[in-house]
């Protein structure tokens, strides 16, 4: 698995939203120091703020604060009121029109806050935006790192007094750790192995123990701790430094002398970015307890069903080769005699996977069975398998599909109509929002892949529209093979089966080719 493609995620987990609108009149820039406005004195001023608030999002692989202000409406005093409830009139007039700026601070707690100035860069002419709705506005900034205390303030600008207290708004924020939904996926999170799964077996063996794991393209460094007794009161270490990427696997082999006391306990990896602190792993799956046998001898073997049983095959092939050669003394050269009949060819399994979109999920589905049913392949989609996604999360679930099918098959969506938007998008608002794009996952775990000639084959990029652009795709797409259907049918199915032997492959071709004719146009 490779956590480094995960990067890559990033633009979609902003959103798998939208980008943000652009807002009006506003610019803002960082002011280090304290603002013109405290050094004099301002008869008329703004309101205080209404709300302050603040949310992680991840753009582009970065973790960072989106910040929201809400500003507040004019208050109206009346004198007659004030006096009767006995309320002193303010000393300066307050008023949304006299706002210039809003300035938000952020700090962790110890040394000098960090500031920024957001300047209105035109005078407020109503109380509210349209819809009657109070003004609004964000800040995108200030990154983010994981367990940490935040503190946010911010206030208008000018304040009423010079060197006077000035009415702010404060929030205290603590960020979660990079197992969190959305922290994980940013950039400083997964080269801290956040995203990194090892997949550790352990095989026992007479005098030793066998760990195997897939390692992380950002460490270097891994320690196996093994344990001679419950609890683990003196472990031992074994320490690996590789240079391995983490499309290939490391088998350790750890000689033990009292290997029956001895168990597996758990990975620790040295990330860069957290060294000995970084999250370890004891989950793990047990392969084998072998014990290797001893030097057998002929003597150990006679009278025993092993032996009687390699004599008997022994006997059978001599006479195999007899009969053979007696054939061909007396009947000659016989041509496209076969001595032993062809293996059975095993279909080819693919993998298919598409962009998340229900109005294009149907053509998705008569692909898969055109396929399954007309080339003979078994088709992995995730749509037939929810439950073992449930079960095993798409991350593990498409790592293990890649390692299962001879094919991977991107499909590109067509251009969808009016018509098709209108009907699916009441089956969008009914789905869960939450679920992951299997499309953009596949692509950032497969991607690393096509930097290998040998590795790039296994892939497959399809279209249904010749018309259809593919510049909507993420780039590294580009370098797979492209087909478009039915323009490319006869090429996508030969190229299909190019791992199978070439006759098989070109009968299979016709049949498909045959078979395709006879059904009717695959639904675009």
């Amino acid at each position: 698995m490779n956590e480094a493609t995960w990067m890559w995620l990033s633009a979609v987990l902003v959103g798998c939203s939208s980008e943000v609108e652009p807002q009006p009149f506003i610019k803002c820039y960082e002011e280090s120091g304290p603002s013109p406005e405290l050094s004099k004195e301002h008869r008329f001023t703004p309101s205080d703020l209404l709300s302050l608030n603040a949310q992680i999002i991840n753009i582009q692989g970065k973790c960072q604060f989106n910040i929201t202000w809400i500003l507040n409406a004019d208050v109206v005093f009346s004198p007659q009121a004030a006096i009767k409830k006995c309320v002193c009139l303010p000393a300066v007039r307050t008023s949304i029109r006299y706002l210039n700026a809003s300035k938000i601070c952020l700090s962790t707690g110890g040394g000098s806050p960090s500031c920024i100035r957001c300047d209105y860069t035109k005078k407020f002419q109503s109380q509210t935006m349209l819809g009657n709705q109070k003004w609004q506005f964000h800040y995108i900034g200030y990154p983010i790192e994981e367990n940490t205390v935040y503190f946010i303030d911010a206030y208008n600008l000018p304040p009423a007094n010079i060197d006077g207290d000035y009415s702010e708004r404060l929030i205290e924020l603590s960020s979660p750790d990079c197992e969190d939904s959305v922290l994980k996926y940013c950039e400083h999170c997964i080269e801290k192995g956040s995203l990194w799964y090892p997949n550790i077996t352990v095989c026992y063996k007479k005098s030793e123990v066998e760990v195997n794991f897939t390692p992380s393209i950002f460490c270097f460094k891994y320690v196996i701790r093994l344990c001679k007794s419950n609890p683990c009161t003196d472990p031992y270490d074994h320490t690996v430094n590789t240079t391995k990427r983490n499309d290939t696997r490391i088998s350790e082999r750890i000689s033990m002398t009292n290997q029956s006391s001895t168990t597996f306990k758990e990975l620790i990896p040295h990330f860069p970015g957290c060294n000995n602190d970084c999250r370890r792993y004891s989950r793990h799956w047990r392969l084998c307890t072998e014990e290797p046998t001893e030097g057998i001898t002929a003597t150990d073997l006679v009278g025993s069903d092993t032996y009687i049983c390699i004599l008997a095959s022994l006997f059978l092939i001599v006479c195999m080769i007899a009969a053979v050669l007696y054939f061909k003394r007396k009947h000659g050269a016989v041509r496209n005699w076969v001595l032993f009949p062809p293996m059975q060819h095993l279909p080819a399994t693919i993998l298919v996977v598409y962009s998340q979109e229900v109005c294009f999920q149907h053509t998705v589905l008569i692909f898969a069975e055109f396929l399954h049913e007309c080339c003979q392949s078994d088709v992995i989609i995730d749509v037939w398998q929810k439950r073992r996604i449930a079960e095993m999360g798409p991350v593990m679930w498409l790592a293990t599909q890649k390692q299962i099918a001879d094919k991977i098959v991107f499909l590109i969506p067509s251009r969808t109509n009016p018509a098709c938007n209108s009907a699916c998008k009441r089956t969008v608002e009914s789905q869960n929002g939450s679920s992951e794009c299997m499309f953009t996952l596949a692509f950032n775990l497969f991607c690393s892949d096509w930097n290998n000639q040998s590795s790039l084959q296994k892939y497959m990029v399809v279209s249904f529209s010749e018309t259809n652009s593919t510049k909507s795709l993420p780039s590294p797409l580009n370098i797979c093979p492209t087909y478009f259907l039915m323009k490319d049918i006869d090429s996508f199915c030969r190229d299909l089966y190019l791992l199978q032997s070439p006759k098989h492959s070109e009968s299979t071709k016709l049949k498909c080719s045959w078979r395709l004719k006879m059904k009717p146009k695959l639904e675009v």
